[in-house]
């Protein structure tokens, strides 16, 4: 039996100038790629000349931080929007991040096909 898949045009998102903008989490969606469980976040700048732009950023789906202090990604993002460590064998509900405001630091990552992506590398508190 075929399986059919639509095919879509979308546009590429429009490049912002690199740096730090005053955002807030709009979305989070759960996926499952070649190295696990995973979330999207979506921030919305709120402020400035680009305010109404989306970025986003992916995080493995654990937060974890070892006896010698190395954290996960995502307890470093929890940590910068609730302003609160994350502790061992405690539980966080992630809807809870939707709405919380912050800095996101904005860069240029790879060119691919003439299209510029563009990745959040750091999540701040404000």
């Amino acid at each position: 039996m075929a399986i059919m898949v639509k095919v879509k045009e979308v546009e590429a998102p429009n490049p912002i100038p690199e740096g730090l903008y005053k955002a807030s989490v709009i979305d989070i969606e759960e996926g499952n790629g070649n190295y696990g469980d995973y979330l999207r976040l979506r921030f919305e700048i709120i402020d400035g000349d680009h305010k109404g732009t989306s970025r986003t950023l992916v995080a493995s789906k654990k937060i974890t931080v070892s006896k010698n202090g190395k954290t996960s990604k995502l307890y470093g993002i929890v940590k910068a929007l609730t302003k609160i460590e994350p502790v061992a064998d405690g539980e966080f509900d992630i809807e809870s991040l939707k709405g919380k405001t912050c800095q996101i630091l904005v860069k240029n990552g790879p060119e691919k096909n003439g299209i510029t992506y563009q990745e959040i590398t750091d999540v701040m508190p404000l």
